[in-house]
């Protein structure tokens, strides 16, 4: 996919603060849904149909990703495209019943939504939509098939973005295609494979705006008849209640697009692969301040931790479920000494000292380039950071000297305190507030909630190294927090875990995401019980 270099370099996860096609869509149907599932976090039970609809798509690209043999006619082609059916829709299968198994919260039955069957048409439907394309190269006598970044394919090595991090120790194939002096069936397939996500290259390939506050990631991009066509892939067939939101996701795309590249794209369709529908949409972006203005107003959204929202929804949009809820159908818990309410943790301090030893961007704990800094009073210095990138990008522009950093947010970093800042916070030479002597800056927290929302991430960085995180969202009658643990800190205490379980957390490390806070646990220090419900 012709992408740009990500920002985070080795990051876990996509960044919950850049305006994306999913939290665009989402912010479009229900602000408040918005806001539960891309600040706080929330997310709901993991479906057959979410894992599968991901493990299809990237098996049906895998296809796509095949050079053809010598065929004679379509009917030989689409022959040969049945076997690779077979095969990648048992590896799908495979794939997404063990995802599911493992899920450490899920709803429904596999079998009720999936079986061989049901996973072979919808890839069968796949094909033949691009088979429809590679018949018009046929008519057409073939196309444009020379690019700077060629369609992935299994004959040749991966594009990477940063081939410095790659695997050396991998080698590929590298087979040229050769074409013949008139068009064949197996040239119109090789020039009508289309730009899609390779699977052998672990960076993320994704558009990036230049300034770095909007992301997208293209399913398919055609463009062999000279014209660039954005494609998203849907397993449904284009009658449910988030097909409205298609319009959206792929307007989003085209816009940013035309903000990354030196082409322009042409048209946009969604393929629906339940019904073998293409769905042609109407290429209408936004302009750039129209999209800029909507992200403004997320970053502005009034953030609270307090649990049901005070308005709830009236759950009538699709994917309206946290938002919509007006009482708990858990009992509140009692909170019991050492642990404190969510809502007690203090979220910003004034801090007075001496600035110095500015650096950065370098990576913080997700990966993400950040801006840093010391702070010194008497023998205690504190490293100062922005809380996200960008968050605070005049940070070096304070005075190298003694001044006054008003609301930052406290926090730890492998025992160490730091104070995150963001654009709620300021650095001054002078200022009336009250101030927290660095020896005393908050580190830990200590709660107690019902897990209302839990779930496990796998992945692989940028680089090639895996990693793995669980996240759960812990409620203790008033509010909301999302406690996570990476790698080594996956305890069998929290893999044993589940929603609706009463737990007691002691001493996790106090953190922030997106200026909201978020707990993390340490594989050292922190101290998890499960409350016996007797």
């Amino acid at each position: 996919m012709p992408a740009q270099i990500p920002p985070e370099n080795q990051s876990i996860g996509r960044a919950r603060g850049r305006l994306s096609a999913s939290s665009l869509t989402t912010f479009l149907r229900c602000k408040k849904q918005w806001f539960l599932n891309y600040r706080i976090g929330l997310r709901g039970p993991l479906s057959p149909p979410q894992i599968m609809g991901i493990e299809v798509e990237d098996a049906l690209c895998s296809i796509f990703m095949h050079r053809a043999p010598v065929v004679d006619s379509l009917e030989e082609l689409t022959n040969w495209l049945g076997g690779l059916i077979e095969e990648f829709t048992r590896k799908a299968l495979n794939s997404g019943l063990e995802i599911f198994e493992e899920a450490m919260w899920k709803k429904g039955e596999f079998s009720e939504y999936f079986d061989k069957e049901s996973i072979s048409k919808l890839l069968e439907n796949g094909v033949m939509l691009q088979l429809e394309e590679v018949k018009k190269c046929y008519d057409a006598g073939g196309g444009v098939h020379e690019f700077d970044i060629p369609a992935p394919c299994w004959d040749k090595p991966p594009h990477f973005l940063q081939p410095e991090k790659a695997n050396s120790m991998i080698s590929w194939k590298n087979e040229d295609h050769e074409f013949s002096s008139s068009i064949t069936w197996q040239d119109a397939w090789e020039i009508a494979r289309p730009w899609m996500k390779d699977p052998r290259n672990p960076e993320p390939q994704r558009m990036y705006h230049r300034d770095r506050w909007a992301a997208g990631e293209c399913d398919l991009v055609h463009r062999w008849d000279g014209k660039t066509r954005i494609i998203d892939i849907k397993i449904g067939d284009g009658e449910g209640s988030f097909a409205s939101s298609l319009k959206h996701q792929l307007n989003f795309y085209a816009w940013l697009w035309n903000e990354t590249h030196d082409t322009k794209c042409d048209a946009i369709e969604g393929w629906y692969l339940k019904s073998g529908l293409r769905k042609q949409v109407d290429l209408n972006p936004k302009s750039t301040n129209e999209y800029r203005q909507i992200y403004e107003e997320m970053r502005s959204w009034n953030l609270t931790n307090k649990y049901p929202i005070e308005e709830p929804c009236l759950g009538d949009s699709a994917g309206c479920r946290w938002c919509s809820i007006t009482e708990m159908e858990f009992d509140k818990p009692n909170i019991a000494k050492p642990c404190e309410l969510i809502s007690s943790i203090p979220n910003r301090v004034n801090v007075k000292g001496k600035l110095q030893a500015s650096w950065g961007p370098l990576p913080n704990h997700y990966g993400e380039p950040v801006l840093g800094a010391m702070i010194k009073s008497g023998d205690k210095m504190v490293t100062l950071e922005e809380s996200q990138p960008n968050s605070f990008p005049s940070m070096h522009d304070a005075i190298q000297d003694d001044v006054i950093v008003t609301g930052a947010l406290p926090g730890v970093w492998r025992g160490q305190p730091r104070l995150y800042l963001d654009e709620n916070s300021s650095i001054e030479i002078e200022a009336e507030c009250d101030l927290t002597r660095m020896g005393m800056l908050r580190t830990k927290a200590n709660v107690q909630g019902i897990i209302i929302s839990i779930s496990r991430r796998n992945g692989v960085r940028a680089d090639g190294r895996p990693w793995s995180m669980v996240s759960l969202h812990l409620w203790d009658g008033e509010s909301v927090a999302e406690i996570v643990a990476f790698g080594s800190a996956i305890k069998g205490s929290i893999l044993n875990m589940k929603q609706g379980d009463e737990v007691r957390i002691i001493s996790a490390d106090l953190g922030w995401r997106e200026g909201v806070i978020q707990l993390r646990i340490d594989k050292r220090t922190t101290r998890i019980e499960i409350i016996s419900k007797d």
